[in-house]
């Protein structure tokens, strides 16, 4: 099972190692795996299927309603909206900023079509990155690299795609 270069500074056998402390979750479409704001111990991989990762995002909602006169009024509704940031596919791993900060999840991740997942609990996780073997140092830089792909990605994204200007003053390169 290959994790989509997530993990290509360990050897085949860590990378196997790790699914194997893992367990199985299957979740079909639409079902939620993760809620934005909880606190996650763990790391998921995709193994089959495609997850969808979306941000909540809170709206003021304009909403018409008759008053006790008889008068159509305006009043606002707090509420929120998700915002599909990006999917993931076969080999893919999330949950693992939560993993890295022990900060609540950044976003929810919902199931597009039947997903499987190996769900890596964070004792089991930590304490194979105890290990003298250095596996934990290859596995945070790893995950450092996975981490910075999907800033720039993300950078990318907010940009519209376009590369970034040079600013006035900057150093040349």
């Amino acid at each position: 099972m290959a994790f989509n270069g997530t993990f290509s500074i360990l050897s085949i056998e860590e990378r196997q190692a790790l699914l194997d402390s893992g367990t199985t979750r299957r979740f079909k479409d639409g079902q939620l795996i993760i809620q934005q704001g909880i606190v996650l111990q763990g790391i998921f991989v995709v193994t089959k299927g495609e997850v969808r990762v979306e941000h909540g995002v809170r709206v003021i909602k304009k909403v018409k309603v008759k008053g006790k006169d008889g008068k159509t009024k305006a009043k606002r509704i707090p509420g929120r909206l998700s915002v599909e940031v990006t999917r993931l596919g076969r080999g893919a791993i999330f949950g693992e900023m939560s993993f890295v900060d022990d900060a609540p999840t950044s976003a929810s991740v919902a199931a597009v079509g039947n997903v499987e997942t190996v769900f890596i609990d964070a004792a089991q996780m930590n304490e194979k990155l105890n290990e003298k073997s250095g596996f934990g140092k290859r596995f945070y830089h790893s995950l450092a690299i996975e981490l910075s792909k999907r800033l720039r990605e993300a950078n990318k994204r907010s940009r519209g795609g376009q590369p970034r200007k040079k600013e006035k003053g900057a150093p040349k390169r």
